[in-house]
């Protein structure tokens, strides 16, 4: 691996950083945030969903459709 400029470096940083996660949750909050993005799933899908149907672009129709 060759050197790295000093840009470089920080991006690789904050990279680990973020895949490590937030030091700063406590298992509590990670519970609290789990639930919370469990209960938002069901309507962010339908949401989702709602969009695919109103356009056959994002939703995954054929070609024949255009």
């Amino acid at each position: 691996m060759g050197a790295m400029s000093i840009g470089e470096e920080l991006l690789a940083e904050r990279r680990r950083r973020r895949r490590a996660g937030d030091p700063r949750l406590t298992p509590k909050d990670r519970e609290l945030l789990g639930r919370l993005v469990t209960d938002l799933a069901d309507e962010f899908q339908a949401a989702l969903d709602a969009v695919s149907a109103a356009d056959p672009h994002l939703g995954g129709g054929t070609d024949d459709d255009i």
